[in-house]
């Protein structure tokens, strides 16, 4: 009932930013960055790794901001960024024995939730009516995937996908969650996003699936060796933003590059 609940508040707010000018989007990413971040941050504080913070979210913000405006170079701000980390370090009072730890956690982090992230960012910045149509295809195949794959897997699972990172998720699940984003694919394509080719909705809706499972496992092998079910108790019966986001991280970076490959 709470995963229901939180949808029904969260869905229209959603539609209607992703609806409006990117920057309100783009707003939305950012705090769902930050959010997200220090979730990770907490993940890697519960093995005993200190990051810092501050620094890891100034980061993460400063690259977000180069998929909203071109003018800001990726390339330079990433380097800042990973060359001024460990400078912090090196001038603070952290432990020695800690230094190597903390700066690989900070900058990976802030480099892997802003980076992919950022492409969504991107996919919003292509048009008014084209980006968001890309969002909303996304979170639209995304989730119904992740939905399939769940009520799939709780009816028929019988066979487990990778027992040791999360002992849940089911090859049957796994196959619905494909089957549920092919079928979301073709519903899009009949809905709102006519430029969609039949072949487009196959190749994406198979490839969106496989990128959701996967992130899914990625966030869930993280959490298990941090010895944690949820990443945070922040969206009622859905746990952290991060929860939330795995399953469509790795989706922003190929429905971009094979929109402006294959599409575009």
């Amino acid at each position: 009932m709470k995963r229901i609940l939180s949808a029904v508040v969260f869905l229209p707010v959603f539609y209607l930013l992703v609806r409006r000018p990117p920057i309100y989007f783009t707003l939305l990413i950012a705090v769902a960055c930050l959010l997200g971040l220090l979730e990770l941050y907490r993940l890697a504080s519960l093995r005993g790794i200190r990051c810092n913070r501050p620094a890891g979210c100034a980061l993460a913000m400063a690259i977000l901001l180069t998929f909203y405006d071109s003018a800001w170079p990726l390339a330079v701000v990433m380097v800042t960024g990973i060359m001024l980390i460990p400078i912090l370090s090196l001038l603070g009072r952290r432990p020695l024995e800690e230094c190597l730890s903390s700066d690989s956690a900070t900058v990976f982090g802030a480099l892997f939730l802003s980076m992919l992230l950022g492409y969504m960012v991107g996919l919003r910045k292509l048009g008014d009516e084209l980006g968001g149509d890309l969002i909303l295809f996304l979170f639209l195949v995304v989730w119904a995937g992740d939905t399939a794959a769940y009520y799939v897997g709780s009816a028929t699972g019988r066979h487990f996908l990778s027992p040791k990172v999360s002992p849940k998720k089911t090859v049957e699940g796994a196959v619905g969650g494909v089957l549920g984003s092919l079928l979301a694919a073709l519903l899009a394509r009949a809905w709102f996003f006519p430029q969609l080719r039949t072949a487009d909705c196959w190749i994406l809706g198979l490839l969106l699936s496989l990128s959701g499972i996967l992130g899914d496992l990625v966030e869930s092998m993280w959490k298990r060796g941090a010895g944690t079910k949820d990443s945070a108790a922040l969206v009622p019966g859905h746990g952290g933003i991060l929860d939330r986001c795995d399953s469509l991280l790795f989706g922003g970076p190929i429905l971009y590059y094979y929109f402006l490959h294959w599409m575009g």
